[in-house]
């Protein structure tokens, strides 16, 4: 009898936590059973200079369905072909764009001429918040809907940081790339700064004060791997040279390394030992040496001491730098000297096109 008894004890024992981890331990539906979100149709959108910065675009969608009640991470995409850009997430089931950012993703992202109109559809992706254990949840494509695009004036922000001292009032620019894209870059020298171990630590501003935005590590949904944090929320890179790339919309920063900036030409007789450049934190200009050409005098811009980036002429005079060449990536023609002399190579590097000028001395 009373081993019936403990046989009868275990088994409610055995139920009984059967029954609690079946309570306590949600489990999900089978991922054929989830339900996709539904965009809406969409209308058409022209941009211009007039409501670029003033209207916004409204995107909304039906709700996905992941058969539990969980927080879910909605990314709205603009496209065109194979080819798509991303607008921006939601934790709702709406997404409400400036018109001047959409434009922007479809001249940088869709490859939408300036000023010009191209057909494009919408589409929205689902996925739970805090885990990559079941995919992403994808609407079927908007209805066709044409995006009229603007060229608008290039803006520009400001790096600042160690290298600079930190003052925002001094901070050199970094340039969009073209109107309208929302993709700045640039080039600068980040020195260590002594408080970040190997590391220099930065911020992008929206203007040369503490005031407007400005935008740190945790700004970013973006970031590429070799950026760290500082304890007070500053981007950190690696101590040396790069080449910066950010986005507004949405909001991404990439580095890439650069070894040595320098000038090669006819005044050194093209010598693998080119003249290096060195940043002038002031002007926000890169700098050789005063160098001498004679008559028919010639040079390049290379990065890394190597042909496979060479920065040569385009044939085209700068809009924005009087008298200063814009140069070709990884090409271009050798840039002529017009007379013998001796002159201070100086490249704009916080712009595209990279620009050349030289100075007198």
């Amino acid at each position: 009898m009373k081993l019936i008894k403990n046989i009868l004890l275990l088994t409610a024992v055995a139920l009984f936590a059967s029954c609690k981890t079946d309570v306590d331990t949600p489990q999900f539906p089978t991922p054929d059973e989830f339900v996709a979100p539904v965009i809406n149709a969409c209308s058409d959108v022209i941009v211009n200079a007039n409501n670029s910065a003033a209207e916004s675009v409204i995107f909304t969608w039906k709700a996905a369905d992941f058969g539990l009640p969980v927080q879910i991470v909605y990314s709205v995409y603009l496209a065109s072909g194979e080819t798509s850009g991303l607008l921006g997430t939601s934790s709702s089931t709406s997404l409400t764009i400036m018109k001047g950012d959409l434009n922007g993703v479809a001249l940088n992202k869709l490859g939408i001429e300036p000023n010009g109109t191209g057909a494009v559809t919408a589409y929205v992706t689902a996925s739970v918040y805090g885990t990559t254990q079941y995919d992403e949840l994808k609407s079927a494509a908007s209805n066709s809907f044409n995006v009229t695009t603007y060229l608008m004036p290039l803006k520009n922000f400001y790096v600042v940081g160690f290298f600079n001292g930190w003052s925002p009032d001094t901070a050199p620019e970094i340039w969009e790339t073209a109107g309208g894209t929302g993709t700045f870059e640039g080039m600068y020298p980040f020195p260590e700064d002594g408080t970040n171990p190997g590391g220099s630590g930065f911020k992008i501003i929206e203007q040369r004060n503490w005031g407007a935005g400005n935008w740190g590590f945790d700004a970013f949904t973006g970031k590429g791997d070799n950026f760290t944090s500082s304890s007070d929320g500053n981007l950190v890179l690696p101590a040396g040279i790069y080449q910066l790339s950010m986005t507004r919309t949405p909001m991404t920063i990439s580095a890439t390394a650069v070894q040595r900036v320098a000038a090669i030409g006819t005044f050194n007789e093209w010598a693998d030992d080119d003249s290096e450049l060195t940043y002038n934190a002031v002007t926000n200009v890169w700098e050789s040496v005063p160098v001498t050409f004679g008559e028919g005098g010639e040079y390049l811009i290379r990065l890394n001491k190597s042909w496979d980036f060479k920065y040569g002429s385009s044939g085209k005079a700068s809009t924005t730098i009087d008298g200063g060449i814009e140069l070709v990536t990884k090409g271009g023609d050798n840039i002529p000297v017009a007379e013998a002399g001796t002159y201070i190579i100086t490249l704009h590097a916080d712009r595209t096109p990279y620009v050349v000028e030289l100075v007198k001395q």
